[in-house]
């Protein structure tokens, strides 16, 4: 509910009797009663000491308040299982054997403006695995936004042929991930995936970051968040100049 809406509103106090809102400051409403002025937390007061005299403004407080710990249920249980993730991605990393590539190094093919210094190198995951353990189905040739009810797996996939990466992505030299939107022709849409990256942190939803090298090779990069993105021109499949979005996302360090 917009607060300023919420000036000269009548509510009404078990003990101080009726008031009207006079002022708003952050999360603090100033109340008016005949016994003087008191100060209320936002929408909390709602819930347990005060009641809007408009039974309509009243049923949509609460159920802004009730909006209010669903999503901050849905994070806590987000949180967990994204623990228990990487608690998941530490044994098999543990497990893991290192395989063996045709390419000397991993940097070779990468220009400088990759930052592939940024990379990590393990946990090695194959698609089944990265299927199995986040609970997605990897389509086409294996990068896209692939989301469940509390995760987003981003895949951004080496083109081979190109010695490069499609899309541009690539790393910033702070170490930040640059991660281009989806849709391969024409003006990329803020709809579908695009959207579902923009809205995870409201959502409550964990981004997770791989890197593709073959169907047998997913380089773990850790928990993402989104930092801030841009809408730019830049060449699409076929040559043509057209907009696209461009997501900067940081690598989380989770405690404990």
């Amino acid at each position: 509910m917009n607060r300023t809406d919420l000036i000269n509103l009548k509510v009404k106090h078990g003990i101080f009797g009726v008031g009207v809102i006079t002022e708003i400051s952050g999360n603090y409403l100033i109340i008016k009663f005949a016994t003087g002025e008191s100060k209320f937390v936002y929408p909390d007061a709602f819930e347990k000491f005060i009641s809007a005299d408009d039974e309509a403004v009243q049923a949509e407080i609460i159920g802004e308040i009730k909006n209010k710990k669903l999503a901050a249920e849905a994070q806590q249980q987000a949180a967990e299982e994204a623990h228990k993730a990487e608690e998941k991605l530490c044994a098999a990393e543990r497990q893991s054997i290192p395989i063996k590539r045709n390419r000397r190094n991993i940097e070779d093919g990468f220009d400088p403006d990759y930052n592939v210094k940024h990379l990590a190198r393990q946990p090695i995951l194959t698609y089944q695995q990265v299927e199995d353990q986040f609970g997605i189905k990897i389509a086409g040739f294996g990068r896209g936004i692939n989301r469940t009810q509390s995760t987003v797996a981003l895949i951004s996939s080496v083109d081979k042929k190109k010695t490069g990466f499609v899309y541009h992505d690539h790393w910033t030299p702070d170490g930040d991930y640059m991660y281009s939107g989806e849709g391969k022709t024409g003006n990329q849409q803020m709809t579908l995936g695009n959207k579902v990256i923009v809205d995870a942190e409201r959502d409550g939803k964990i981004i997770h970051l791989f890197v593709k090298f073959s169907p047998q090779e997913y380089y773990y990069q850790g928990i993402f968040s989104l930092k801030d993105y841009t809408y730019e021109d830049d060449k699409d499949e076929s040559g043509n100049v057209r907009k696209k979005y461009k997501f900067r996302s940081r690598k989380q360090h989770l405690e404990g």
